[in-house]
């Protein structure tokens, strides 16, 4: 239940980082980037006291949280108040920024706020307008450092992910036409009758966010998006901008009475062995480390989506997946970023010998990517595990066996890209690195070791909150 101390931190949670957006403007940078870490420590601060003291109920006609909503506030704000402190050290590096550094933390901040704000809001409308401010906010900062590659992606970006959420648009439409309401909190406590409407409405639900989620055929934006942007804001792409959309599609999810119709289910199976299986294979052909790690996203996407199909014990690992693939990412991507401004280039044939190079960062750029390609004993490769034992504990082998293929070819092909880079010796096309005393690789452990503990042994309330979500949405407890 919301007690009475809860409203104060669930205001703190959604003002924070809004009045971070605006601070941030202030003309003195210095001010600007500690307005703007101010607002991003007391968010996650207001998010980790909100999971520990179990802040569940309403708040208001529009305000509320339960377990499903308090774990994604916590890996968003996680990662957010990383990447907002990684953002100094990468922004000295910036030749011609398109953006001052003001803009470019207010436009961060602002990009985070609308994360929360669908995080903590009842009213799926409200849900699909925070969707889509998150479009709105960081397609400025895909093209912060004045590439023509990184126009062409915020414009590609925009495009396909609003024509995307139109979609979802008129499913919400068709879901308030056939129940009255988008309150997401009473439809899935009292779910109207399955019938053809609503099942309409959650299959263009789900491909309406799972243009965001990055879900094959509809991925075709992520790539650009993903590569292009700045290292931090890589981060959140990656680590939690494709689940706060999938967060979107499960609410809507959520309408069906349990067990959900076959013809849905098999519909969200289909684009999540889709996704995983194209993916893994995209991987092998990448030549940017930052597109190999996007698409190494939306590989991850893909097997989440297929726990959620199954359900049970399947989806439940899919929340763990989403959980420490959230923090291990931002952690590979903010390595990429120390590389990248060293040497001028993402292309992986140029970059050879980071061991002796740049040792701490070819370190912790190991890691990360054997903890984003579930290598035990991450929480990855837990998360996997289970999706694997769900779906040989509902008789399908075949969908096992295409998980597990997925898995192998995607963990091949990044951690063999990688491990070139990091172990391989120079070439006559290698460029010359240097490792920067403000590199921020520090930022990088810290998120790879929460994807440790997540896997190692977890941590009390993070377990108890993912058992209480996957609850919600129709899982089993292992």
């Amino acid at each position: 239940m919301i007690g009475v101390g809860d409203p104060l931190l669930l205001f703190a949670v959604l003002t924070a980082p809004s009045a971070a957006a605006v601070l941030a403007l202030i003309p003195y940078p210095h001010v600007s980037q500690a307005v703007a870490r101010a607002g991003a420590v007391i968010a996650f601060v207001a998010a980790v006291l909100l999971l520990a003291t179990g802040a569940e109920g309403r708040w208001g006609p529009y305000l509320g949280l339960d377990a499903l909503s308090e774990v994604f506030l916590l890996m968003v704000t996680g990662v957010y108040v990383t990447s907002i402190w990684y953002s100094r050290g990468y922004l000295q590096h910036v030749a011609r920024p398109f953006l001052t550094p003001q803009v470019y933390y207010a436009l961060l901040s602002a990009f985070a706020f609308s994360m929360i704000a669908v995080l903590v809001v009842t009213d799926l409308g409200l849900m699909w307008i925070g969707v889509e401010a998150t479009t709105v906010a960081s397609a400025l900062l895909i093209v912060l450092e004045r590439r023509p590659a990184s126009v062409e992606a915020a414009w590609r970006y925009t495009l396909i992910a609003s024509a995307g959420l139109t979609i979802a648009l008129f499913a919400l439409l068709l879901l308030y036409i056939s129940t009255g309401t988008l309150d997401g909190f009473t439809l899935a406590a009292n779910p109207p009758p399955a019938t053809l409407p609503i099942e309409m409405a959650v299959a263009l639900a789900l491909v309406g966010y799972g243009t965001k989620v990055g879900l094959f055929p509809m991925h075709t934006w992520l790539p650009d998006a993903h590569s292009e942007a700045p290292s931090p804001v890589s981060a959140m792409f990656s680590g939690v901008l494709l689940p706060t959309a999938l967060y979107a599609f499960l609410r809507v999810y959520r309408v069906l009475p349990s067990p959900p119709p076959v013809a849905i289910t098999d519909l969200i199976l289909a684009f999540g062995i889709a996704t995983a299986v194209v993916a893994a294979f995209l991987i092998q052909r990448q030549r940017s480390f930052k597109r190999l790690l996007a698409y190494s996203s939306m590989e991850v996407m893909g097997l989440a989506v297929i726990g959620i199909a199954l359900g049970g014990v399947a989806l439940y690992g899919a929340l763990i997946l989403l959980v420490a693939h959230a923090f291990a990412k931002s952690a590979a991507f903010y390595c990429g970023g120390n590389v990248l401004r060293s040497t001028g280039t993402n292309r992986i044939d140029e970059i050879r010998n980071l061991r002796e190079t740049m040792p701490a960062t070819g370190l912790a750029w190991v890691v990360s990517a054997a903890a984003v390609t579930g290598a035990p004993p991450f929480g990855t490769f837990l998360g996997e595990l289970l999706i694997v034992v769900g779906a040989l504990a509902v008789g399908e082998v075949w969908v096992a066996g295409v998980v597990v293929a997925a898995i192998l070819v995607a963990f091949l092909g990044v951690n063999s890209q990688i491990g070139r880079m990091v172990f391989g010796e120079p070439t006559a096309s290698s460029r010359p690195l240097t490792e920067s005393s403000d590199s921020g690789w520090g930022f990088a452990y810290l998120n790879v070791g929460v994807a440790l503990a997540i896997g190692v042994a977890a941590f009390p309330y993070l377990s108890s909150a993912l058992r209480a979500a996957s609850t919600l949405l129709g899982g089993s407890l292992p």
